[in-house]
Formats: C-alpha cells, structure tokens, sequence
C-alpha cells in the first residue's frame, strides 16, 4: 500500500514538471532603466548650418523638475563638420561633470551612453530645480536654428526644460557667451535613475 501511495506521489509530481515544461517562464531582458527617458529636443534638427572654423564649444542650458540621472549625451552632427566631438555635461557655474568622446562621423543626432546595459555606469545624477549646461565642441561647421528660444521660448519635455543656449573659445572651454538660438546639444534624462 505505501509502494502505491508512494509511486502515485511521484506520478504527481512528475506530472506537475512535465505541466512547468511546457510553459516555460522566459527570462527577463536586462533592464537599462529604472524609470521613463526623456530628451529635450526629440527627434528635431537644426534648421541652419554655420561655420564652426577655429573650434568653438556650444551648450543647451537645461534643468530637471524631478530627482533622476543623465544617461546619455547627444548632439547633432551637421554635415561639413570634422575632426573629434567631445560631449560634456557641466555644472551651471563651470565645474566638469562627465565628458565623453563621440566615436561615429557622419550628420544627424551622435550619442554616446554614460550607462551601459552590463558595463560601466558614469551616469550623473541631478538635482532638482537646478541649471546644467551640455556641451559639444564644434570644428568646422555647427547646427543651429537662430533665435530659437527668443521666438518660441523654453522647451519643456516630460521633467526637462531648456530655455536658453551658451557658445564660447576654445572648443572644449566651458562656454559663457549666452545665446537665444538652439544648437541641438541634449541629454537622455532617466527619472529616479540615481542609487
């Protein structure tokens, strides 16, 4: 009688693994984030191309509404421009936060990733209510669509807001001259996405 008992027990189980094989649970993909991205600009682009000769550094001054990191820097590569681009988020008052190299040539949007799926993790978490500036070294020619912020004021997108622009000598100084215009220098911006 326990035999039977015994081998109907195993029966069961036996029977309960063959039924978890045949629907298996699929891992689940790493995930990059914790909480929504968001980019100041989204996919526009600059509507003017200038020339850049002599290297100039030009930043997209930005704030975040909520607690979160950068994730990513981008910018947009006009077509004419040369030579290295270096991406760099600052400190509204100068102090050097991340910079990385961009690798690709070629026009439209460069992005190099401060978080990587399973490598290093150079994020820069931000603080509330306070101005950062994103800046991108420009050799030979620059995007840029004039006046942009005068004429249509801040962007606001999700808990990002850009509301003005800074250029300056030599490419890869922190750049103090303000501008209205928009040079299409932005930020992957992860909401709760600081330890």
């Amino acid at each position: 009688m326990k035999r039977l008992l015994l081998a109907a027990v195993a029966a069961l189980s036996l029977a309960a693994c063959a039924d978890a094989r045949q629907s298996p649970v699929e891992p689940a993909a790493p995930r990059l984030a914790v909480g929504d991205w968001w980019n100041i600009f989204g996919s526009m682009k600059p509507t003017d191309s200038i020339d850049a000769t002599g290297g100039w550094e030009v930043a997209t001054r930005f704030k975040v509404s909520t607690e979160g990191a950068v994730v990513r820097m981008r910018f947009y590569r006009v077509t004419g421009e040369t030579g290295t681009n270096t991406l760099k988020l600052w400190s509204n008052s100068g102090v050097l936060l991340a910079s990385k190299n961009v690798v690709s040539t070629g026009a439209g949007w460069k992005t190099v990733l401060l978080r990587t799926p399973f490598g290093a993790d150079d994020s820069v978490c931000l603080e509330p209510d306070t101005y950062y500036r994103v800046s991108v070294n420009t050799n030979t020619k620059q995007g840029k669509t004039f006046a942009y912020f005068t004429n249509n004021g801040p962007i606001t997108n999700g808990p990002l807001t850009a509301d003005y622009s800074y250029y300056g000598q030599p490419a890869g100084s922190f750049p103090t001259t303000g501008s209205g215009s928009a040079f299409f220098v932005d930020v992957t911006f992860e909401e709760g996405g600081c330890p």
